[in-house]
C-alpha cells in the first residue's frame, strides 16, 4: 500500500522528532557529568544539562525561522535534560563520585554520540526545508555544535569546536555525507541519516583515541 504525501511528512516528522530528542538525551548526560566533574551545585547541574543539550536545537531553528524554537514549544526537550541529570546524581549516589568511572576521554566519546545525533536532526530539518546544500552543511553543524559552545561559556573555557580537531569538521563531514547521499545518490533520507551519523561518530571517535590532529599555527 502506498503512503500519501500527508502519511509521509508524519512519519518524517516523528523520525526527526526522535532523533532531535535522542541527541538531547545524550547530549544532556554529557553535560551533566561534565557539571558534576566541574563541582557545579545541583541547579548548576541541571542548567548546564539544559543549556548544552538543546542550544543547538535552538540557534538551528532561529536560523530557520522557527519562533519560538522546537526546545520551547516541547516539553520533552526540558523533561529529557531532568531525566539526564536525574540519572547522573543516581550513578553518583549508588556507584559514588561519578569521576571515578567516567574519565574525560570516555565522556568526549559519549558526547560524539551526541554530536552525531544533533548534526544528522539538523541536517535532516534542513533538507525538509530545502535548503541549499552549503546552508544544510552549516546548519547540521550548529546544531551539532552549538550545545556545546554554549556549555563551554558556562564552564568559562574556550569551546572545543574552536581547538578540538574532528569536532566541527566531523560535522561537516557527516552532513555533507548526508546531502551528496540524497540530492545526488537520491538516497532515502533515514538511511542517509545513519550513515552520517556513523561517519560522524567515527572520525570523532578516531580522532580522540588516535590524537588526530588539524595543521596548527605556532
Amino acid at each position: 500500500m502506498k503512503l500519501d504525501a500527508a502519511a509521509t511528512n508524519r512519519i518524517r516528522d516523528r523520525m526527526l522528532d526522535a532523533v532531535d530528542l535522542a541527541a538531547t538525551f545524550v547530549l544532556a548526560v554529557e553535560c551533566a557529568l561534565t557539571a558534576v566533574q566541574a563541582d557545579f551545585d545541583l541547579f548548576g547541574i541541571l542548567v548546564l544539562s539544559f543549556v548544552g543539550s538543546v542550544g543547538g536545537a535552538v540557534i538551528r531553528d532561529l536560523l530557520l525561522g522557527e519562533h519560538p524554537p522546537a526546545p520551547f514549544r516541547d516539553w520533552r526537550y526540558a523533561a529529557l535534560a531532568l531525566a539526564a541529570t536525574l540519572c547522573v546524581l543516581v550513578a553518583s549516589l549508588v556507584l559514588g563520585p561519578v569521576a571515578n568511572f567516567t574519565p574525560p576521554l570516555l565522556v568526549d566519546v559519549f558526547e560524539g554520540g551526541g554530536l552525531a545525533l544533533a548534526a544528522v536532526a539538523g541536517a535532516r530539518k534542513c533538507l525538509d526545508y530545502r535548503l541549499n546544500s552549503a546552508s544544510v552543511v552549516i546548519i547540521a553543524t550548529v546544531n551539532g555544535c552549538g550545545g556545546g559552545m554554549l556549555r563551554d561559556v558556562l564552564l568559562a573555557r574556550v569551546p572545543k569546536v574552536l581547538h578540538e580537531d574532528f569536532y566541527a569538521t566531523a560535522a561537516i563531514a557527516g552532513a555533507t555525507l548526508i546531502v551528496v547521499l540524497v540530492r545526488r545518490f537520491q538516497v532515502r533520507q533515514d538511511v542517509a541519516g545513519a550513515a552520517g551519523a556513523l561517519a560522524i561518530f567515527t572520525l570523532r571517535a578516531a580522532a580522540l583515541l588516535g590524537a588526530w590532529r588539524l595543521p596548527h599555527l605556532h
